[in-house]
């Protein structure tokens, strides 16, 4: 059974559909993230689950329990609905000291004092804060406010976890460490995680699933390989991926058994898609930068010859585009490169590491 089951849910501010009528399961036990650009509807999403905005239309349940029904008259208020909420800001108070801020949902709940007393205890080692439990949140860190934020919610011992963006307050160093901490205690509290972020790194190493919201509507739910390697259109290849996918725009050539894609720049060798039955059809070649292999361009042979147009060296990688005529592609390499600006490269692509979109749906096709 599913967790949470979101059926045609609609958010309206006057005309304007900030989530247009999205269809969600999110299974038991998976971190499940919401990813998208601003204003794309995962907050507003998010909230709805909460119970923090109320639907326009559609149906909402938890495990088979109707939370919220435009047609049945049914909306259960958040703080019924045993769900844990993660805010980007923390939302700390200021004048309570860590075991406070941790302490105060569950003394709303008439907990007794040694139930409380023993969970405090427990998450606090789980975060990694024993010792804190008497500094105010301005004695703290961002990463330790962060904790606090996470310790509280875990101690309320929510059937759910829902957290907008907790990371985004965090550099960059700190957000990496985060990542692996709340990973690590997701698989060992077995909870069900729904996050939203705009960041596709976090969606990419969190996730179990994403899903990938555009304009109020979903773009394609899957795992992140999928995502990564099969975008299901356009906007969720330029979306996902750093750096952006190469993107090749020509028409599909034969040439004895092999397939090419053409334009008046590049000639890209493409796997069979006789089947497709795309012949001078518009089609668009999807390309990730990791899966072009560049080596220098002999003279006088039949190589398309590209010329360097930058060198970024980062460390564990290169990044390297490449220009010929109107076309320019990046190319990812391991490591450091002797490649300098205006080398001569040629290149090449396994044809199965493509993917083809149709250039008037936008949608994949290979």
């Amino acid at each position: 059974m599913s967790k949470i089951s979101l059926k045609g849910i609609t958010k309206k501010y006057g005309k304007v559909a900030a989530v247009d009528s999205i269809n969600l399961d999110v299974i038991a036990g998976e971190f499940l993230t919401l990813l998208g650009p601003s204003g794309c509807g995962k907050t507003t999403t998010l909230r709805m689950i909460a119970g923090l905005e109320e639907p326009t239309s559609g149906e909402l349940s938890s495990e088979g329990k109707i939370l919220y029904s435009k047609e049945k008259g049914i909306y259960i208020p958040p703080e019924k609905r045993n769900l844990g909420f993660m805010f980007q800001s923390y939302a700390l108070w200021p004048h309570m000291t860590v075991r406070k801020n941790i302490t105060l949902g569950l003394e709303s709940k008439k907990l007794s004092s040694s139930e409380i007393n023993s969970r405090v205890e427990d998450v606090l080692e789980k975060v990694q804060l024993k010792g804190y439990e008497n500094r105010f949140p301005s004695e703290l860190s961002g990463g330790q406010q962060q904790r606090v934020a996470l310790a509280r919610m875990i101690a309320a011992k929510s059937d759910i976890f829902l957290m907008d963006e907790p990371l985004s307050n965090l550099d960059s160093m700190l957000r990496v460490d985060m990542r692996s901490e709340l990973k690590h205690l997701h698989n060992e509290l077995e909870s069900t995680t729904v996050y939203v972020t705009h960041d596709q790194v976090e969606a990419l190493t969190l996730s179990d699933r994403i899903v990938v919201m555009n304009q109020g509507k979903i773009a394609q739910i899957a795992s992140p390989e999928v995502i990564y390697k099969k975008p299901a259109n356009l906007f969720v290849a330029k979306f996902v991926g750093s750096p952006a996918i190469n993107l090749i725009t020509g028409k599909i050539e034969r040439d004895g058994n092999l397939y090419y894609l053409v334009n008046d720049d590049v000639r890209i060798e493409l796997p069979d898609v006789s089947k497709l039955n795309m012949n001078n059809k518009t089609l668009i070649a999807g390309i990730r930068a990791e899966d072009i292999t560049v080596a220098n361009a002999v003279e006088g042979s039949n190589s398309q010859v590209f010329n360097v147009y930058s060198v970024l060296p980062g460390g564990s990688e290169t990044i390297v585009t490449i220009r010929r005529g109107k076309a320019e592609l990046a190319v990812k390499l391991s490591g450091f490169t002797n490649i300098k600006v205006n080398d001569k490269l040629d290149i090449s692509v396994i044809p199965d590491k493509i993917s083809l979109f149709d250039a008037d749906s936008e949608e994949l096709i290979y």
